[in-house]
Order: C-alpha cells, then sequence, then structure tokens
C-alpha cells in the first residue's frame, strides 16, 4: 500500500546559476507583404483625404474643446499585428522615439492613434505623402480613417439608463481635464449622472438623457468612446424540496477561523449559519428590497456543501462569513455600475477578508472581441486589493428550445478571477445529461481571445429540456433555505462557492501566508475530467475548463509513486529562466527509453491594459520542459555571447504535435484520457497553461528525445506587448512578471518510488526545496451529533 501522505514541495532557482539573458535578434530584409511603389502611392492618396477630414474637424472644435486630441482609427493587416512591425507603423505618427501615440483598440487589428493638434497632424500628413521612407509602415495599415464612436441604442429609451464611456488618452491630468469638461457638459444639458471608476484606465458614466437634443450633445462630445444601454444584474433560483438532516457546526471556543466573503444577496441567520456569521457585514440594500435566499442557499454550500451531499468533494468546512449583500431581489434592476461600486466599497472595507464569493450575474454574454468591463473592474478589484475572487460562469436557459449553449457571461472572462462552470452531480428522470457531464444550464466558454473561460468546474446541478408539454426539469444541489431546511437549488451560483470553500481551505491549511498564484495554480493543477466523459477534447476545455480539482488533502498530499513540486518566481524583462539538471526520475526507464506522465500548470499575473482591446493580457510566459544530451560553449555567432553555455540537442516535450491523436474507443479506453491537456497556447498571452502528457503517447518521429541516458531543463520565458513595453519606457518602470508553476511526474504503473527519487535529484542537483509548510486543520464541532463529539 503506497503512502499517501507525502506532502507536495516547494522547490527554488539556484540564483544566477539558472538566469539567462535574452540575446537579441535582427533581420534587416523587408517583410514579404510590403507593397510596391504604384499600392503605396494610391495608399498615400486615400490616408492623405482621411487626415483632411481630420483637418478639419479640428478646425471647427469650439474652443473650450480644442485641448482634446483628435483620434484616428488604424487597421492593420494580419501579418502586422506583431512588435517589428506596429513599431514600424508608430513611426509615421510618433514625433520622437519617447513617443507613444497608440492609445488602445476597441476591435481586434484596429489601433486607436491619438493626434494632438494640428501641427501633429501636419506632420503625420508629411509621412504618409512620402510612402517609399514608409514602406514597412505604410504596407501595415490596411485603413486610416477618424474614429467613429461605438452607439448603441434601443429605439424606446424610456426608463433606459445608458452607458458612457470616454476615450481614455493615457495620460491623467488630460484625462481628467477632458472628464470635468464632460460633465459640466452634462450639467448643462440638466442631464443626471453617476460616475464610477471601474479600473485606472476605465471610467464609466451612467446617465438617463431628458431630451433628444441633449442625447445628441452627448454623442457629438469630442472624446466620446461608446454609449451602449447599461448592463443590469441580479440573482435567482430554481429550487426543488429535498428532505435530509444535518448537524449544526459550532465554532470551538478560542479558535480563529478564515473568513470567505459572500457577494450575494444577504444571508439568513438561521441556525446552522448563525454562528459563523462575522459580526460585520455590508449591507447596500434597502430592507424591502431584501431577499437572502440566494446567498443563503450559496453560504450554506461555503460552509455545509460536503455534508448536504454526503460526499467529501472538499474536504474543508469551517470558515467565518462575511454577509455583503450587493444584489437586492429579483425583479429589482441593478446596473453594472451600482454593482461594481458596491462590490468595490465591500472588499475594501474589509482587507484581511482575501477571498470572495461571487455567484451573482447577468444575462448578457462576454463580448467577442474585447474583454467586458466588469471583468475588467474584477480584475482591477483584486489586483488593488489583493484578494481572489470565485466567480460563477453564468447559466442561460437555452437548452429549453433545444439550442447551443450561450457562451460565458459578462464578468466571467475576469483574468484573475477562478471562473466555476458546472457539472451535473445526478441524473433525474428527465434530465439531459448523465452525471459528470457538463450541465445543461452551464454556459460556455471560450473567452475573448480564445482564453479558457471557465477554469474549472464543480457539480452545480442538473436539468432537462420541457418535453410532453411539461416544463424543464432541474435536479439540483442540496442547500439551507431561508427556514433553515433542505431545498435543491441548480446553477453555477452553486457549484461555485465549492470553489471558494476549496480555496479557504487550502488558504487556512498553507502556513506562508495568502499567495492567489499559487492558490490558483493549485487548484487548476489538480484538475481533470471524468473517466468516461466522451467530449472531444476542445469542447470540454470550453464547458469545463480544466475539470474538477481535487479536496484540500488530495491536492496538498500525494503518494511515493508520484511528486508535485512547486516553483514561485519572478521573470525580469531582458532574461529568462533555464534550469539544467532538472529532476526527472532516473528510474523510469523502459527499453531504453523514458517513460512517465507530466502535467504542468503555469499561472502569470499577467501584465492588464483596458484600453488595448482583444490585447487585454499585455504579458505572456512560454514554458518549455524536455531534454537535453549535455552542455557545451555558445555556438551564437555574436563576439561576445550573453550566455557563453547551451544544451546540445535539446527536445521540448510540451508540444502538442510531438503527440499521435486518440479517437473512438481507445480515447476513452486510455487511463489517461481525464488528465490529457495538449493545446497550443503559442501566441496567445494566455495567463493560464497547462499541459498533461503521457511519455508513452509521443509519436515515433519524436521519441529521440526520450532515448535514455539523457539530462532533463525546464525553461521559461517571458514576453511584453509592445504597448507595456513603451509604457515602461515613458515611465521607467522594469517590466517583470511573476509566476507560479506546479509539476506533477507521476510512474502510471506504480512500480517505483517517484516521490524519494525526485527529492534526492533535487539535493543533488543543488536546488533549495522544502515540504510546503501546513497547519493543521480547524476544529468544530457537532451540536446535534449523536455523541456529542467534535468533527
Amino acid at each position: 500500500m503506497p503512502d499517501q501522505n507525502l506532502p507536495i514541495k516547494i522547490f527554488y532557482k539556484r540564483g544566477q546559476y539558472d538566469q539567462r539573458a535574452t540575446e537579441g535578434m535582427g533581420n534587416k530584409q523587408l517583410p514579404k507583404w510590403v507593397e510596391g511603389p504604384a499600392e503605396l502611392a494610391a495608399k498615400s492618396e486615400l490616408f492623405q483625404q482621411a487626415l483632411a477630414e481630420t483637418a478639419t474637424g479640428f478646425a471647427n472644435r469650439p474652443a473650450d474643446k480644442a485641448f482634446i486630441p483628435a483620434v484616428m482609427k488604424v487597421a492593420l493587416r494580419s501579418q502586422a499585428l506583431a512588435k517589428t512591425p506596429r513599431a514600424a507603423v508608430g513611426e509615421l505618427f510618433n514625433r520622437n522615439k519617447s513617443e507613444y501615440n497608440f492609445i488602445g483598440s476597441v476591435q481586434p487589428s484596429e489601433l486607436l492613434v491619438r493626434v494632438d493638434s494640428a501641427q501633429h497632424l501636419e506632420f503625420i500628413t508629411r509621412n504618409v505623402a512620402q510612402p517609399q521612407e514608409f514602406q514597412v509602415g505604410m504596407s501595415a495599415i490596411n485603413e486610416l480613417a477618424p474614429f467613429e464612436p461605438i452607439i448603441e441604442l434601443p429605439q424606446d429609451l424610456t426608463g433606459t439608463v445608458l452607458k458612457v464611456k470616454l476615450i481614455h488618452f493615457q495620460e491623467r491630468h488630460l484625462d481628467e481635464q477632458i472628464e470635468a469638461s464632460f460633465e459640466a457638459t452634462l450639467r448643462q444639458q440638466q442631464v443626471s449622472f453617476s460616475k464610477i471608476k471601474y479600473t485606472v484606465e476605465l471610467t464609466i458614466y451612467e446617465l438617463q438623457p431628458t431630451s433628444v437634443d441633449a442625447l445628441q450633445v452627448v454623442q457629438d462630445f469630442e472624446a466620446l468612446l461608446s454609449i451602449t444601454p447599461a448592463p443590469v444584474y441580479g440573482v435567482g433560483l430554481d429550487e426543488a424540496d429535498a428532505a435530509a438532516a444535518i448537524s449544526v457546526k459550532v465554532p470551538v471556543t478560542g479558535q480563529e477561523y478564515p473568513t470567505i466573503g459572500i457577494l450575494d444577496s444577504g444571508i439568513e441567520p438561521i441556525d446552522h449559519l448563525r454562528e459563523w456569521l462575522d459580526p460585520r457585514s455590508y449591507v447596500a440594500v434597502a430592507p424591502e428590497d431584501l431577499d437572502r435566499a440566494h446567498g443563503t442557499g450559496v453560504a450554506s454550500i461555503v460552509l455545509y456543501g460536503d455534508e448536504l451531499q454526503g460526499k467529501q468533494w472538499v474536504g474543508h468546512g469551517a470558515y467565518k462569513l462575511l454577509d455583503a449583500t450587493v444584489f437586492p431581489r429579483r425583479g429589482k434592476a441593478l446596473t453594472e455600475g451600482e454593482l461594481i461600486k458596491r462590490i468595490q466599497e465591500a472588499v475594501s472595507r474589509f482587507p484581511d477578508v482575501k477571498i470572495w464569493n461571487l455567484s451573482g450575474g447577468g444575462d448578457m454574454s462576454c463580448p467577442e472581441q474585447d474583454f467586458s468591463d466588469f471583468g475588467k473592474a474584477l480584475d482591477a478589484i483584486q489586483d488593488r486589493y489583493q484578494v481572489l475572487i470565485s466567480k460563477s460562469a453564468g447559466n442561460c436557459r437555452n437548452f429549453e428550445q433545444f439550442m447551443p449553449k450561450a457562451r460565458i457571461a459578462r464578468a466571467a472572462d475576469s483574468v484573475r478571477s477562478l471562473v466555476v462552470a458546472s457539472m451535473a452531480h445526478d441524473r433525474g428522470p428527465d434530465d439531459d445529461v448523465d452525471a459528470d457531464w457538463p450541465s445543461p444550464f452551464s454556459r460556455s466558454g471560450f473567452g475573448p481571445n480564445n482564453l479558457a473561460k471557465p477554469d474549472i468546474a464543480h457539480y452545480g446541478g442538473n436539468s432537462g429540456a420541457p418535453r410532453n408539454g411539461q416544463k424543464a426539469s432541474y435536479t439540483g444541489v442540496n442547500a439551507f433555505s431561508l427556514a433553515g431546511g433542505i431545498i435543491q437549488l441548480s446553477g453555477t451560483s452553486f457549484s461555485t462557492p465549492r470553489i471558494t470553500a476549496l480555496l479557504g481551505g487550502l488558504n487556512q491549511r498553507m502556513a506562508d501566508g495568502f499567495d492567489p498564484l499559487l492558490l490558483k495554480t493549485l487548484v487548476v493543477h489538480s484538475a481533470s475530467y471524468p473517466a468516461g466523459l466522451a467530449l472531444d477534447p476542445i469542447v470540454r476545455l470550453k464547458e469545463l475548463g480544466y475539470g474538477r480539482p481535487g479536496s484540500v488533502e488530495q491536492i496538498l498530499y500525494t503518494n511515493q509513486h508520484e511528486i508535485t513540486i512547486i516553483l514561485r518566481d519572478k521573470l525580469i524583462k531582458g532574461g529568462y529562466l533555464e534550469m539544467w539538471d532538472f529532476p526527472f526520475p532516473e528510474e523510469l526507464i523502459d527499453n531504453g527509453h523514458y517513460y512517465g506522465e507530466v502535467i504542468l500548470t503555469m499561472v502569470g499575473a499577467t501584465r492588464l491594459d483596458g484600453t488595448q482591446g482583444v490585447e487585454y493580457c499585455q504579458s505572456d510566459l512560454k514554458v518549455a520542459l524536455g531534454t537535453y544530451d549535455r552542455i557545451i560553449l555558445s555556438t551564437s555567432k555574436r563576439k561576445r555571447p550573453l550566455n557563453p553555455y547551451q544544451k546540445e540537442n535539446g527536445h521540448n516535450l510540451l508540444l502538442p504535435d510531438s503527440y499521435g491523436a486518440l479517437t473512438g474507443k481507445k480515447y476513452l479506453a486510455s487511463p489517461f484520457t481525464r488528465e490529457r491537456q495538449l493545446r497550443k497556447y503559442e501566441g496567445k498571452y494566455h495567463p493560464v497553461k497547462k499541459f498533461a502528457i503521457n511519455l508513452d503517447e509521443l509519436r515515433k518521429s519524436k521519441k529521440a528525445g526520450l532515448v535514455a541516458p539523457k539530462k532533463w531543463f525546464l525553461k521559461v520565458e517571458g514576453l511584453f506587448a509592445q504597448a507595456a513595453e513603451s509604457a515602461a519606457r515613458q515611465t521607467g518602470e522594469e517590466l517583470s512578471q511573476e509566476f507560479c508553476i506546479a509539476i506533477t511526474i507521476r510512474d502510471p504503473r506504480q512500480q517505483y518510488d517517484v516521490y524519494s527519487s525526485v527529492t534526492r535529484h533535487l539535493t543533488a542537483s543543488n536546488f533549495q526545496h522544502n515540504n510546503i509548510q501546513l497547519r493543521n486543520q480547524v476544529p468544530v464541532q457537532l451540536r446535534n451529533a449523536p455523541d456529542g463529539s467534535q468533527a
């Protein structure tokens, strides 16, 4: 019987020994897509016409608006999206090397360029009139035109709250001056408004124009980015009765418990919850608009989720609950801006509360070509207050009309949050799917830029389309009602609190303090899919994220046939990390080839910029794990290479194309199918990347990389978008990225003591390492257990 209680380990880079310098690469050849003289001349004429139109706009501006820059739209060809072609485009608009006039993006491949004055416009016009001097930049542009604001208004505006965004020019004093001018305009038109700061670069105005003329004045404002109806949010329940009885858990006197924040509709102080409620609270809802049913159900699953189902899904259930009542009763409209303001106030008021549950949301899907403002706001809250939010992916009723699932809801594209889908825990007689399949009501990914959202999944109920004139069926998970009885509830609202409880349990057990990157890495790393889930790998990733995570104990402990090691570090621009002699068990060799299963999860604290549209994530990390023969002198052609040594015959084993595709019965029969992850991340700027490989599945043509003996390496490189690099040049900031990597190495044949082998190798190769520092699980009492014993 293998030892099942071996703790995961933390290991550290070996100082400068594992640091490498990024070698510069130069290529002076013109790209193949550069256009000829005739094409460039024709393009120059069109662009000059667009610039002349902008000049007319400058000339006709009122004097009190003359300080506002003009904005033009630059549409790039698909081959010119990389940093080098963009820099060439910038030469057309930037008056010196320190200037960067691209201020954002609203559509993929389209940039917004700032034009400060008539003199700046003349400078651009002179450059455009010399296309041969700017061949690459001019060829890279498909279209140059004055920017037109995005205006999406319903025919009937009665009772509609409008959401207005202004252009962010990335210059604080200028942006503040523009906001003051806009607010003065609203007051002159007697338009009441609410101003909400979503993020540092995103200010939203919610307003209701009182006349058509006032609305037209708003639409004509010189720095307007968009006007759309303000999204509204709320919470709702699909419930049924259930018969059961659960013992009341009681805090042990003198014992400290971690606190979890519940951003919801309020928590009813029923017997099972009363003594766990933090004496502090935040209530932003009037008494007549309160309905605590949804929040009580969510809170009950955080605290009693395992007991309510009779399952050890999370394995931890002792938390203080902070009631942050931000949602009103069903049917009471709440605008996005007001909801965000409430969330900001609640989180800021309780800085000691680091983990928050947000199960409410709206019906609108996240945009395809940009990240939602709500998602950006949640990211900004998490960055500012150093918290981690567990967010529901959202529900839809498309299954009731036999239609495809809707995309994840707005805010479920939050990069920093752990976004949770729902999977069925059981199948009722009228439900559509079997247990362990994605719940029919659970929304599907991907997020913008094909981001893997939802991140993970847990049990939140099942449902079935209406048949024979009946209503849709729901088989819910157990939760407490307002009266303290047990009811069944369905929705991603009730899968999400299981992840919140898991995060709380992990955070309580780990002794080194709150670390959202580490928590997120551990949860995603432990996730896998149910055996026998006959879904295409991309479909299951869209609907369930990386799968359902293990319990607290399953995440923190392992057995002797495998080991999980954690690397927590930071990359600074200009360098990368490369670990030679990486510890892979020498015992895992069969017929002269290495074998084994390797799971690698990397989560980066990606740099975010809400003005950059679909390129919201402004930094990326690349990881490679594989084999090499030996270390040799550098073969670089530089006279003095920055890295004097290099590895010989390196093989990166994380490349998806190196593995054969399993299909049909072989796919389902393979025990590794529930773990396998072979997604291509190259160039996607995704902050979460997961690879799960079985070395036996490597293509024959790639098997040379597994011929023993070999040495092993781990390599991590950082990348930054052009906008991030330009912003850093202007401020003098040193660009960097924090990251966390979890690596599990496993003997699928369970023959060898992998845990001891890797531990010895870490020591022999001079890696500092230690077991993760853990605290004991906090105790609770059961008030009405038959024997009065503690749990």
